[in-house]
């Protein structure tokens, strides 16, 4: 094996040896060990081959290669050569190819490990020798190019430029007929001016171009100035008469049966049937390629159009449903709600709602972004009680790549989501007090910053928060903060429980039956008994509690009529007791029939004098231990059997000091 010097002027420190009788023994005291002692395994003694082999002709280098070079010169030089092992890289050859690196020492190489990877690349594409490579690699280029972005023209635009980098064409283009006048047009090209671009325009049939699109069969001339239908609508070849000759090839951009345009390329100066056939065949490849990127960007734009359609149907519906006036309520207390609703929907203003769990804070939350200035803007809502401590402050405020653990993508937050529009923040009182601190510069400077970053993002967004708490208790004792508290509590606004309107029921109660009967497919109605029995319940969950009951009523009936034995227990039950305060009257005698009224309804009689209040929760927690051990403590399927939801069921648990078995 004998050491090839590097070419030029590049610095190469060189390993000094000892000078001794045996060169067999020689050892280097510096540069690197790989192949150095094979490289002097034969100083001083005659080459087993019986002469020293010539130097391996290297090829000139490419302007990447001179210009990476060029900045490594003189710290840490590439070394190259032939054979097996140089002296800090592995060098292969193969017939009738010129050798390239494909290895380099691990103290060498890590300097510049692009600049090797360039340089190989350049070694395998760009060597004239190898023209079966360079096709390979231009169409693993080009398809690369087509699958990478959404802009088509854009795309396009680079895998023309491509193919004249890698096969060495001088123009291409892209024609596509128009949809209305089935013109066929020049597009997207390489190589061509803005003036040559609009003069090339063909009628099907016409000219080159005009016969691939009608036939949708490839065509290849030699030289294209002696073919009588080429047409030159372009005007660009007069001035390449002496260059030699012109090679054209067209070839059509198809799906299946279908043409959907022509793929050209045309080269100045190049002879040879060889060439021509490789080009066309590589060429046809292409366009294939190109069809099935414009019927994957024709689907895409169907789809967007739809989603587009869809989306403003959407959005219109959304309007009209959450109008301050599609709200059900003709009490005088929602009458007040809706009135400040109304005045304070037309500002930025922040607002808190307050009510309990079902009284429709969210609903109000909608009304209010539908009645201001950013009802065409997005309007995210968050439950802050649904997620966990660990991972709000991420949805909230979004984070880089790596910030956590499984943090594998960036991600923005909700405030980023809801830029320019409304963010509803329900249960706000249930945020921790590290998040809250966030969310109180979130409203004093309109600035947040990704969680695992320092950068400040600006946002514009409205703030809306909703609670069921006590807020002014948890300031007192330390788990709210206060100067939060008075930045959120900017406008207030109160929802009353549905048991403090009642004339609210009946109403409710025929806004949901019409609903659920259109659903469903039915016709069902209350009886005048079971009406009386829904203005008498108490109606914890209020009107989302209503809401369940009537959806329940008309998926299990199987009467058009409901009558009062068809209700619930529990609604039947607290109609029967006494009543008190602002809960209603008495209900009628024939309101439970008499095999209701024989039918043990509850474990827990009330008792002479008990308090209603006292035996309504008695009933409630014996009701939902009942529901939790038969569902086997999963509160989904409790919450079905109780037509509640699984928040209300989890609520209740908590209120009632109930919790499952097996996590004691």
């Amino acid at each position: 094996m004998v050491q090839v010097r590097p070419r030029g002027d590049d610095p190469v420190d060189e390993p000094r040896l000892e000078q001794r009788d045996d060169a067999r023994h020689a050892k280097p005291r510096g540069g690197e060990r790989a192949g150095e002692r094979q490289s002097h395994r034969y100083v001083g003694r005659k080459h087993p081959f019986g002469k020293k082999p010539r130097p391996f002709p290297q090829p000139p280098r490419v302007v990447g290669e001179e210009r990476l070079l060029d900045q490594l010169r003189g710290r840490h030089p590439l070394p190259h050569g032939r054979g097996k092992n140089t002296r800090a890289g592995k060098v292969p050859r193969s017939p009738g190819h010129l050798p390239f690196l494909l290895r380099v020492s691990s103290r060498r190489a890590q300097p510049h490990p692009a600049a090797c990877g360039i340089i190989r690349y350049n070694r395998v594409v760009t060597d004239p020798r190898s023209p079966e490579k360079a096709e390979i690699a231009a169409i693993h280029e080009v398809a690369k190019i087509l699958t990478s972005t959404q802009n088509l023209d854009r795309a396009l635009g680079v895998a023309l430029r491509t193919l004249q980098s890698f096969l060495g064409f001088d123009r291409t283009a892209i024609f596509r007929p128009d949809e209305t006048t089935r013109e066929i047009r020049m597009g997207i090209a390489a190589g061509y001016t803005a003036e040559e671009r609009e003069r090339g325009r063909y009628v099907w049939g016409e000219g080159i171009v005009g016969k691939t699109m009608k036939t949708g069969s490839p065509i290849a001339l030699p030289d294209v100035r002696v073919e009588p239908s080429f047409l030159d609508k372009t005007r660009t070849h007069g001035n390449s008469a002496g260059e030699g000759p012109l090679s054209w090839i067209c070839v059509p951009i198809k799906i299946g049966a279908e043409t959907l345009g022509v793929l050209s390329a045309e080269r100045i100066g190049r002879e040879g049937g060889r060439a021509l056939e490789s080009d066309t065949r590589t060429l046809t490849v292409i366009g294939c390629l190109i069809g099935q990127a414009l019927k994957l960007h024709k689907a895409i734009e169907r789809l967007q159009d739809e989603f587009k359609r869809q989306r403003k149907e959407f959005e219109k519906t959304i309007r009209k449903t959450y109008r301050i006036e599609n709200i059900v309520g003709q009490s005088k207390r929602m009458q007040e709600v809706f009135a400040a609703v109304t005045s304070v929907a037309p500002s930025r203003a922040t607002v808190l709602l307050r009510g309990e769990s079902g009284t429709g804070k969210e609903m109000i939350a909608r009304a209010i972004h539908q009645g201001g200035g950013r009802a065409d803007r997005p309007f995210v809502a968050v439950n802050c009680a649904a997620l966990p401590e660990t991972l709000l402050e991420s949805e909230l405020f979004g984070h880089r790549r790596g910030a956590f653990t499984g943090a594998v993508e960036e991600r923005k937050g909700r405030f980023e989501e809801a830029s320019g529009g409304t963010i509803f923040l329900d249960e706000v009182g249930d945020i921790p007090l590290p998040t809250q601190v966030k969310l109180l510069r979130v409203l004093q400077e309109r600035t947040f910053e990704r969680l695992g970053e320092n950068r400040p993002v600006p946002v514009d967004v409205r703030i809306i928060a909703a609670t069921n708490a006590d807020l002014e208790k948890m300031v007192a004792g330390g788990t709210f903060r206060e100067d939060l508290y008075y930045r959120l509590n900017v406008i207030p606004v109160f929802l009353p429980p549905l048991r403090d309107r009642r004339e609210d029921i009946l109403p409710l109660t025929e806004h949901f039956l019409e609903r659920f009967n259109r659903e469903h497919g039915k016709s069902v109605a209350f009886s005048k008994d079971a009406l009386d029995l829904l203005l008498e319940y108490r109606w914890t969950g209020n009107v989302r509690e209503l809401e369940n009951l009537v959806e329940r009523v008309v998926v299990m009936s199987k009467a058009p009529v409901v009558m009062a034995q068809d209700l619930p227990r529990a609604i039947r039950v607290a109609a029967s007791l006494p009543a008190t305060g602002s809960y209603g009257q008495p209900p009628a005698p024939q309101a439970v029939d008499a095999a209701s009224a024989a039918e043990p309804i509850h474990p827990t009689a009330p008792r002479e004098g008990r308090p209603r209040a006292e035996y309504l929760k008695a009933m409630e927690r014996e009701e939902l231990h009942a529901a939790l051990s038969s569902a086997g403590w999963v509160i989904a399927r409790a919450a079905k059997i109780l037509g509640w939801t699984p928040r209300q069921v989890a609520y209740k648990m908590k209120k009632h000091g109930l919790s499952s078995p097996w996590k004691k």
